[in-house]
């Protein structure tokens, strides 16, 4: 399976136009967070790709690693950004611009020493500093070495002329390190390098947040921050679906994938690469169930597989944090079903109960939305409730029993998608209605209780739209469902019709799958009428899903 498409156009034409605009003079930084997954070193590696040739672009991402591994790897690549800026890409074995199958990304793993002698003769002022920071690292000085490695930044754009930018894909592991000031002295750096554009990424968008607010916006050093969530339903569901063109039943397969893994782009890319290897080795190719679960087996049950791993390390700082024993047992009961701090504390007691929430918040793996919790990751979730929770409770970890308990935990959530697959779009809604418990949630920046309905029905309009009338605790609700967009004049009916009704709705609900334009949705907050768009409905499909029932 080939690279996806580049799945957020007008991001990436934002990316570059802020480079553009650093060209000219103009500098905003940038910050991209989002759920892992989403795409952000996918859109970085394009950036740097596409670069002009007006700028020197410093990139370097960073893993669960050394000091030193760190500090070698971000100096070559000072060094290779170097030389490419200089006219001397083949020094390093990058091919030219033209050439798509290059990944210019990754720097050549190539000694460092080596790297200084290659420069050496077109970067002498930047081979000459790097010099100087190698005993550092040999002599284990990493916190010094790591501030003399950022001020070889400023000697490099001295030497060329020309501005740099210096990209630091997933820029929270420079903790994890052990470089206790690296913060600051990169904040210091932000504040204080006009001629610098920074470029920060990171999946723990929690912490994220925090240490950009707190410890780098300084005076001039202000970022632009860019949040990445999952892919707009339609662009997912196209991609999905070219990708498993041949395969028999693919208009089950596809919408599945996304109500499953989520409208990420790594994790869909991971899946399809490999459920297209299987159908192309000849593992029944026209059986789309079998060829899921064994796909979804080797990726995630199987202790070898990458997202399996993935899991893994997710929970692998948790466990080791302050009241880890007890955030884990919280975390795999909210990604049961438990919403509610209540609801938890009954489960497990309610001793350290507040602390462990807050060193899942704290871990991003899980989200307080009103008085619920939720799992946010759906592969994690799925993988604490089926992989996870069989190896707690089976203490010889027989790998038959966990693997037919993860296929049975798939094999409910495929039939639960099934049965709502067969039903209208208010039908799904209905559904979604019946299963509210008097929980509080913040949708569309309101705060609003889901009340345990008594009674539901559904009346039509001449137009085909669908109403919906739900009574329960002495209140009425009316919901309006909209499958296409929703327009101007779909609102003043509903509002006539939300008029007509006795008792009068306490709550007026605008559900729509593709959206509403500037004006309806105006009219729609002027008429205090709360709207879920499809952001929103995943989010109570995931607090009211399968998994929950």
């Amino acid at each position: 399976m080939s690279s996806p498409p580049n799945l957020r156009p007008e991001l990436a034409r934002h990316l570059s136009q802020r480079l553009e605009a650093f060209s000219d003079g103009f500098r905003h930084n940038l910050a991209l967070i989002g759920p892992p997954g989403s795409g952000k070193s996918f859109q970085l590696q394009q950036l740097v790709a596409a670069a002009p040739n007006t700028l020197t672009l410093i990139s370097c991402s960073l893993y669960r690693e050394s000091c030193r591994s760190f500090l070698t790897r971000l100096l070559g690549a000072t060094l290779q950004a170097g030389c490419i800026a200089a006219g001397q890409r083949q020094a390093f074995g990058v091919p030219d611009r033209n050439d798509s199958t290059t990944d210019q990304w990754l720097v050549p793993a190539q000694p460092l020493e080596q790297m200084v002698r290659t420069a050496e003769p077109v970067l002498p002022n930047t081979a000459a500093a790097i010099r100087t920071i190698e005993p550092l690292v040999n002599r284990r000085s990493y916190a010094e070495a790591f501030t003399r490695t950022l001020d070889t930044i400023p000697v490099l754009a001295e030497e060329l002329r020309q501005p740099t930018v210096l990209i630091l894909d997933e820029f929270l592991y420079l903790e994890e390190l052990g470089l206790g000031h690296a913060f600051h002295e990169l904040g210091k750096r932000v504040m204080t390098w006009p001629s610098t554009l920074f470029i920060l990424s990171s999946s723990a968008t929690y912490r994220a947040r925090a240490i950009l607010r707190e410890r780098l916006q300084l005076l001039f050093g202000q970022f632009e921050l860019l949040t990445l969530e999952s892919l707009e339903p339609s662009t997912a569901s196209e991609w999905v679906h070219q990708a498993l063109v041949g395969i028999r039943r693919a208009d089950m397969v596809s919408p599945f994938l996304l109500r499953w893994l989520g409208a990420y782009p790594w994790y869909l890319t991971l899946f399809l690469k490999r459920f297209k290897e299987l159908a192309a080795l000849g593992h029944r190719f026209d059986e789309p169930e079998h060829l899921f679960l064994q796909t979804a087996w080797d990726l995630l049950g199987s202790p070898e597989g990458p997202l399996h791993q993935w899991c893994v390390s997710r929970i692998e700082s948790l466990v080791h944090a302050r009241s880890g024993a007890r955030a884990l047992d919280t975390l795999i009961h909210v990604a049961g079903g438990a919403r509610t701090a209540t609801e938890i504390g009954s489960r497990i007691g309610r001793a350290g109960l507040s602390t462990a929430l807050q060193a899942l918040v704290e871990h991003d793996l899980v989200q307080r939305n009103g008085s619920c919790w939720l799992v946010t990751d759906p592969v994690v979730r799925c993988w604490l409730s089926s992989v996870l929770l069989a190896r707690r409770t089976n203490a010889q970890s027989d790998e038959t029993l966990v693997r037919h308990r993860f296929e049975q935990y798939l094999r409910s959530l495929w039939v639960h998608w099934e049965q709502l697959h067969q039903l209208s779009f208010s039908e799904q809604v209905v559904h979604l209605f019946e299963r509210f418990d008097d929980e509080t949630v913040w949708l569309d920046s309101k705060t609003g209780r889901l009340p345990k309905f008594d009674s539901i029905r559904t009346e039509w309009t001449a137009n085909s739209a669908a109403y919906i009338i739900a009574d329960g605790g002495g209140r009425r609700w009316c919901a309006t469902v909209q499958e296409r967009a929703v327009a101007e004049s779909d609102i003043s009916s509903f509002e006539r019709f939300c008029r007509s009704q006795q008792p009068k709705p306490s709550r007026k609900v605008v559900i729509t799958r593709t959206g509403l334009d500037q004006n309806a949705r105006l009219l729609a907050k002027t008429s205090n009428m709360w709207v879920w768009q499809p952001s929103d409905l995943s989010l109570l499909a995931g607090l009211y899903g399968a998994q929950h029932r």
